[in-house]
C-alpha cells in the first residue's frame, strides 16, 4: 500500500544523491565566490556608479599589525573592491526604480550656517582647516523632480571666511608678479528652483554667499561676477540634469564675465567647431538610483574645440614625467575613448590631472606672450579650453592632486594672470580649503 500525504498526492522519493546536492551546492558558491574574491586581477580599482577610488590595499607596518588597524583595513579593502560589485549596485538601483518615479525627493545634506548680513571683516582670525578626504567629488544633499536633480550644498561662515582669507594670502604672495582672479560658481538649484522651493527646504542664496566671500577679500584679489553672468543666460542648458556640474555653455558665460574682468577680447561662441557626446548619466544619476526618471532621459555633453591648439601636456603630481596628448583639451573620440555612460564630462582635458600645460603658437599678435595658470577643482575642466584661444601658455592645476606650491609654480612658468575657479561648495568645504592652503603655501 503506498503513503499518501494528506492531500493524496503521492510522495516523491528525494535519494541520498540529490540530499548531498543540496548540501553541497551552497557551500561551493561560496567556495566560488571566496576564491573569486581573491583575485587581484578581478579588482576594481574605481566605482564608475559611486564616483570615487575604491579602498586601496594597506601597507604592512609591524605597529599597524599589532594594533589590529591593518586587518582592518584589509576587510575594508576585500568588501570594498570585491569583483562584480558595481554590477550589484547598479541591480539595487534597478529594484528600487520597480517601486516607481516617486515624484519629488529631497535629501537634506549637513545644515548650514545663515548668511551673515553686510560685507566680511577681513581681519576677521580664522582657523587652519580641517582636511575632511581626499580629492574626489562629492554630492552631499539633492533634490529631485522628475528626470532632473540638483546638488544642494550648506553654506560655512567659518568656510567662508577661510576661502577669503586664502585668496587675500595668494595675492599678497604674488604681488608684483602676478594678477589674481576669483571665480566662484553657483549650483544649478540657484537658477531653476522657486525662490519658494528654495526657502521650503532652508537654501542658502548662492547670491549672497559669493557676495559675502567677496566681500572679505582686498583689492588684490579681482573677482569675477559668474553668478549674474549665468543668471542672465538661465533659461538655456548650462548645467547638467544627471550631474552636478555646468555644460560648456555655462562655463562659456562665466568665460565671459572674466574676458570683461580681465580687459580681455572673448572669443565669440558661435565661432567655435561644437562637437556632442550623447548618453551622459553622471554623479546625480548614480546617486539617487533612477534609472527609469534619469536614465531614460540621459544628458548630452557639448564641447567647443580651441582654436589655436587641442594638444595638451600632462604632468605627475610633482610636476614630472611630462606625457603629451594631441586632441586632450577637448578630446574629438569620446564616444569610443570614454564609453561609459558616466565618463564623457571627461571629454574635458582627459578628466583630472594634476598639473597640464597648453602652448597656442597660433594665439593673436596682441596676446603673444601672455601666459595664464588656472587653478580649479573639476568644475574647471569645461572653462579651460576657452582659454586657449586668450593666451599662449595656459597652465591648469588641480590643487586636489597637485604637490608643488602656487609661488614655485608662478615663479617657474612666468605666470601673468592666476585664476581661481572653485564651486560654492569647494568654496566652502574642509577638504578643499584644506588642499588649496597646502597649494597656496
Amino acid at each position: 500500500m503506498n503513503h499518501q500525504d494528506n492531500n493524496n498526492h503521492p510522495r516523491i522519493p528525494v535519494s541520498d544523491k540529490a540530499k548531498a546536492i543540496g548540501l553541497l551546492l551552497p557551500v561551493l558558491l561560496l567556495c566560488v565566490g571566496f576564491v573569486a574574491g581573491l583575485c587581484w586581477f578581478l579588482r576594481p580599482a574605481t566605482s564608475e556608479t559611486e564616483k570615487r577610488e575604491l579602498t586601496k590595499f594597506p601597507a604592512f607596518t609591524v605597529d599597524s599589525f599589532l594594533s589590529g588597524e591593518f586587518t582592518d583595513q584589509v576587510s575594508l579593502w576585500y568588501a570594498d573592491t570585491f569583483p562584480g560589485r558595481e554590477g550589484f549596485i547598479k541591480a539595487y538601483h534597478g529594484i528600487s526604480s520597480l517601486y516607481g518615479i516617486r515624484g519629488e525627493q529631497f535629501q537634506q545634506g549637513e545644515v548650514g550656517d545663515t548668511i551673515p548680513e553686510g560685507p566680511m571683516d577681513p581681519n576677521t582670525p580664522v582657523d587652519r582647516p580641517t582636511n575632511g578626504g581626499e580629492g574626489g567629488e562629492q554630492v552631499g544633499g539633492y533634490y529631485l523632480v522628475g528626470d532632473t536633480a540638483y546638488e544642494l550644498y550648506s553654506f560655512s561662515t567659518s568656510g567662508a571666511q577661510t576661502y577669503a582669507s586664502l585668496l587675500n594670502k595668494a595675492a599678497d604672495t604674488l604681488e608684483g608678479k602676478a594678477k589674481v582672479y576669483d571665480l566662484i560658481i553657483p549650483l544649478h538649484y540657484s537658477f531653476a528652483l522657486s525662490a519658494e522651493v528654495q526657502d521650503q527646504h532652508k537654501l542658502p542664496d548662492a547670491g549672497e554667499a559669493i557676495e559675502y566671500m567677496y566681500s572679505g577679500m582686498n583689492d588684490g584679489v579681482h573677482t569675477v561676477d559668474a553668478y549674474a553672468a549665468l543668471m542672465n543666460h538661465r533659461d538655456e542648458y548650462i548645467y547638467f540634469r544627471t550631474d552636478h556640474h555646468w555644460t560648456a555653455t555655462g562655463a562659456y558665460y562665466a568665460y565671459e564675465a572674466y574676458c570683461q574682468s580681465a580687459g580681455i577680447t572673448p572669443t565669440p561662441l558661435s565661432s567655435y567647431e561644437k562637437l556632442t557626446f550623447g548618453g551622459f548619466l553622471g554623479t546625480l544619476y548614480s546617486k539617487t538610483g533612477q534609472p527609469v526618471a534619469m536614465g531614460g532621459n540621459p544628458d548630452s555633453v557639448e564641447a567647443y574645440i580651441p582654436k589655436g591648439t587641442n594638444d595638451q601636456y600632462i604632468y605627475d603630481e610633482n610636476g614630472g614625467d611630462r606625457t603629451r596628448y594631441r586632441g586632450g583639451v577637448v578630446r574629438r573620440d569620446t564616444d569610443t575613448f570614454y564609453q561609459a555612460a558616466a565618463s564623457k564630462y571627461n571629454c574635458f582635458l582627459m578628466g583630472d590631472h594634476p598639473l597640464i600645460e597648453i602652448h597656442n603658437e597660433n594665439v593673436s599678435a596682441d596676446r603673444k606672450g601672455t601666459t595664464v595658470l588656472l587653478v580649479k577643482e573639476s568644475f574647471g575642466n569645461a572653462f579651460a579650453p576657452f582659454l586657449v584661444d586668450s593666451y599662449e601658455y595656459i597652465y591648469v592645476v588641480d590643487y586636489r592632486s597637485y604637490h608643488g606650491t602656487l609661488s614655485e609654480l608662478v615663479a617657474a612658468k612666468g605666470v601673468d594672470d592666476v585664476i581661481f575657479l572653485n564651486n560654492v561648495v569647494a568654496a566652502t568645504g574642509g577638504a578643499r580649503l584644506s588642499e588649496m592652503e597646502d597649494f597656496i603655501g
